[in-house]
Formats: structure tokens, C-alpha cells, sequence
């Protein structure tokens, strides 16, 4: 009883030692093969020219996370056709695999073993369907990457020979001047020549400063003196005239900004400046030029008025620009600021649209630039 006993236990004991070991030699050729059978998995396919030394068993990553293993490489069917690979990756990571993700081959260190990466695509695109196919890009090869280094080299090389031989003719040229030879050499080393040009150019310099000092007399002689004034006018209205641009604008009375009849800010001129110094540095507004403006009344004397209009327009500037700082645009970023005195003249196309506005007065513009 006891013998039989002893048998079936023998028995059952050499029953479970070739389970184990079938169990283990199964896990083993699992984890030589990684296949991991035992976990949900889904395939995409992509086809490469060369797989550049890929093995069935590579890993294959996903954003530098290991997401499976090259299940299978396809030879092609004929010569030229590229090789098709099957990847089998964790189905947890499906859902990151879309249909614009591209499939590149890359080693793990210079020498190291090949690995397929894979870039997943747009948030956009369409998840990719089991067993669907993904872009791929050719391997970039070692022998590749010389070749193309030693091209720049060859390159850089010749263009080195090219600078010496032009610095060598550069050398000769200098040489022949130092020895007299030549138009600029002759020039050069004859000492009468270069004194007889010298006094030529200081005669042509004296005589256009001659000519402008006649100009300059020429438009103080009535009745020309009102044609250059006239002139000068229309080449400043142009200021106020930028077809590519937004234009915005705020008026303020002169009679609230200034002491009468003179360029000196008042307390109460002060603070309405500086609500305006606000609403030019506003963030919209950065990109905006700033042109100051600033009018009198048809009863004063032209010439008198303009010179007024212009040293206001000049306070009106230099109180915005130091108190607020109109003419910086962020940083290291500056922009126009330009003040103009018109006098009793109103620019074309600017007459006034209201009956209040009043004749003594500035304007604050702004020019923002239009795509």
C-alpha cells in the first residue's frame, strides 16, 4: 500500500518539474522574441527603401517610450520595392498613433541597435485602424553623414584657394602702385599731379558753397520768398497724409493748454496731457506713429503764428515724450513722434467737420500701419 503510494507521489512530482519547465522555456522564448502575447496589442504596417540593419525583435518607440517590437519584416517582391515592416505595439498607447504619424529608423547611439521610432501625428488627424499602414522617413546613415562632411570640406577648401589667389592679385596690384606704374600709380607718386587735383576739389567744394549761399539769398527776395514759404508748407501738410493707415485722433483747445498767446503749459493744460499720454500708450496703440499738430486763428499775423503753432506743438512733444514716454514702443523698440506747427494755414483735406472746433487748437494723431 505504502509502495503504491510512493509511486503515484513520484509520479505527480515528475508531472509538475516538466511543467515548470515548460512554463519557464515557454516565458523564456516569450521574452527572447518579446512576445507578448498576454497583453492586448494592435499592428500598423510602413514600408521602407532599406531598413538599414533592422531586426524582427527591435524595439519600437513612441515619443522615446517603448511601445513595442518589430514583429515582422516583408522582403520585397522584386527588385526596387521597398521592405514592409509590422509592428506590434501596446494597444494602451493606440490611441496617440494617428494616421499622419511617421515611422523613422534610428540607432541607439552612434552604434548601437537599430530602433523604430515612431512620431504620433496631429491631435487632429484620425486614430490609425489595426493593421493600417503609417508614413515613413529613410534612415539617416553613418556613411551618409561623412560623405556630405567631406563634401562641405572639399567645398570649403576650394573657396579658400579662390580668397588666396585673390588676395595675391590684391598684393600685386599694391605692389604696382607703390612702384609708380599706372594711372593711380603715377597719380600716386607724382606729387604735382596729386596738388593740382587736391586744388580742384578744393575749388568745387567753395564754389557749391557758394551756390548754396546764393540759393539760400535767392529765397529771401520777394516775390520768391512766398513761393519757397508756400513750398515748404505743402512739404509738410504731407505729414498728415498716410493712405496705409488707421488714423486716430484727440483735439484739445490751445486755450486749455497753454498761457494766451504763448508755448508755456499750464497746471490744468498739464493734466489734460496727461490723460492723453495714457491713451497714446495704450497696447493697441504701440505700433502707432505720433504726429502733433497744432493750429491758430485766421487773425494772426502768418509768419507770427507759425513760429507760436510750432514752439506749442514743441511743448506739447517734449511734455509727452519725458513725463510719459510716447515715444517708446516696448523694449528696445522706439517709435516716430513728430510735432508740426501749421500757423493760420489749414491743410488740404483737413478742414474741420465740426463748427466747434475751435481754430486755436492741437491735435494728437495717431498713424497705425494696415497689413
Amino acid at each position: 500500500m505504502s509502495r503504491d503510494i510512493g509511486r503515484w507521489r513520484a509520479l505527480a512530482n515528475a508531472g509538475f518539474v516538466v511543467l515548470v519547465l515548460a512554463l519557464g522555456g515557454f516565458g523564456l522564448y516569450q521574452v527572447a522574441g518579446r512576445r507578448w502575447h498576454v497583453q492586448p496589442v494592435f499592428h500598423v504596417r510602413a514600408t521602407f527603401a532599406t531598413v538599414a540593419g533592422l531586426e524582427a525583435g527591435h524595439r519600437v518607440r513612441l515619443q522615446g517610450m517603448d511601445a513595442g517590437v518589430v514583429e515582422q519584416l516583408n522582403p520585397p517582391g522584386s527588385p526596387g520595392e521597398p521592405v514592409g515592416l509590422v509592428l506590434r505595439l501596446d494597444e494602451r498607447l493606440h490611441g496617440l498613433v494617428r494616421e499622419d504619424a511617421v515611422a523613422r529608423i534610428l540607432s541607439e547611439g552612434m552604434v548601437g541597435a537599430r530602433v523604430v521610432e515612431i512620431t504620433p501625428g496631429k491631435p487632429d488627424a484620425a486614430v490609425v485602424a489595426e493593421g493600417g499602414s503609417i508614413l515613413s522617413e529613410a534612415p539617416i546613415e553613418l556613411s551618409d553623414l561623412l560623405r556630405q562632411a567631406g563634401d562641405s570640406l572639399k567645398r570649403l577648401d576650394e573657396v579658400a584657394k579662390a580668397a588666396r589667389t585673390g588676395l595675391d592679385e590684391v598684393n600685386a596690384i599694391a605692389a604696382t602702385v607703390r612702384q609708380g606704374k599706372g594711372s593711380l600709380g603715377k597719380l600716386v607718386r607724382d606729387e604735382e599731379a596729386y596738388q593740382s587735383l587736391m586744388t580742384v576739389t578744393h575749388r568745387g567744394e567753395r564754389t557749391f558753397a557758394a551756390m548754396e549761399d546764393n540759393l539760400d539769398a535767392l529765397k529771401r527776395t520777394w516775390p520768391l520768398s512766398r513761393y519757397f514759404e508756400g513750398r515748404s508748407f505743402y512739404e509738410r501738410e504731407k505729414i498728415l497724409y498716410q493712405p496705409g493707415a488707421r488714423r486716430e485722433s484727440r483735439t484739445l483747445a490751445a486755450d486749455d493748454l497753454f498761457e494766451p498767446g504763448r508755448a508755456i503749459l499750464t497746471q490744468d493744460g498739464r493734466l489734460r496731457l496727461n490723460e492723453l499720454g495714457a491713451w497714446c500708450k495704450a497696447s493697441n496703440r504701440a505700433r502707432s506713429d505720433v504726429v502733433i499738430a497744432a493750429f491758430t486763428g485766421p487773425d494772426q499775423d502768418p509768419d507770427l503764428a507759425e513760429v507760436l503753432t510750432q514752439e506749442q506743438a514743441d511743448a506739447v512733444r517734449k511734455y509727452l515724450v519725458e513725463k510719459h514716454g510716447i515715444d517708446s514702443a516696448g523694449w528696445f523698440k522706439s517709435r516716430k513722434v513728430t510735432a508740426v506747427g501749421f500757423g493760420t494755414q489749414v491743410p488740404r483735406g483737413q478742414e474741420p467737420t465740426s463748427e466747434s472746433l475751435p481754430a486755436r487748437r492741437v491735435d494728437v494723431i495717431l498713424f497705425t500701419p494696415q497689413a
